[in-house]
């Protein structure tokens, strides 16, 4: 006669099964991350595009192209700004992958993160939410904008017409300053928005 109780049998069945999907799940959440990580490592945006953060990934890979182009342009026209500015476009190059290796490291935590909490459909979906969210904004007209303008910068860079040349020697100086007074007045804007939101949020709790 046999006395063994099946019930508990499949019980512990489901349960070692639920146990081994999860540490599969998990080990292919971190290989999900390395794989990012070392094709953010070799190439600036690749990573981001892996994970499916579009925008950040073409962004970089753009700003990427365009820095080169830039350097390439500069060090080819033989201007008297050319040494500071050389040195400037120099640094942006490791600043840029660097934040790009940083960045990708918070995107893949942050989607792990949801997925541990059984959110995993929701994460490309969840636009706009949280400032941690790398998907946030991935949609808008800011960037086509950004596309267009980078496109033809790389076009003038290559094609060096005269007319750039002395633009950039006689206002070079008044525009850089006056795209930094734009960037701090967005950034102004923006952090006011936020301080303003995160207390209308606060009050209605």
């Amino acid at each position: 006669m046999n006395t063994t109780p099946e019930p508990q049998t499949a019980i512990s069945k489901k349960k070692r099964e639920r146990i081994r999907m999860k540490r599969h799940s998990g080990l292919q959440r971190r290989r999900r991350k390395l794989y990012a990580l070392l094709l953010a490592a070799l190439i600036p945006g690749l990573g981001h595009l892996y994970l499916g953060v579009y925008r950040k990934g073409i962004t970089f890979i753009m700003l990427l192209l365009l820095d080169i182009s830039a350097l390439l342009y500069f060090s080819s026209i033989g201007m008297q700004i050319n040494v500071p500015l050389l040195i400037v476009l120099g640094l942006l190059i490791p600043i840029g992958y660097f934040y790009n290796v940083y960045d990708v490291l918070q995107a893949a935590e942050y989607m792990i993160s949801r997925r541990r909490r059984g959110e995993a459909a929701a994460v490309s979906s969840d636009e706009g939410r949280g400032p941690n969210n790398p998907f946030r904004g991935e949609r808008g007209i800011p960037f086509g904008l950004m596309l267009v303008a980078i496109g033809i910068l790389l076009i003038l860079f290559h094609q060096k017409p005269p007319w750039l040349q002395v633009v950039i020697r006689d206002y070079g100086a008044e525009f850089s300053a006056v795209v930094l007074i734009i960037l701090g007045i967005w950034a102004a804007v923006r952090e006011v928005l936020r301080h303003r939101k995160g207390k209308g949020k606060g009050k209605s709790l």
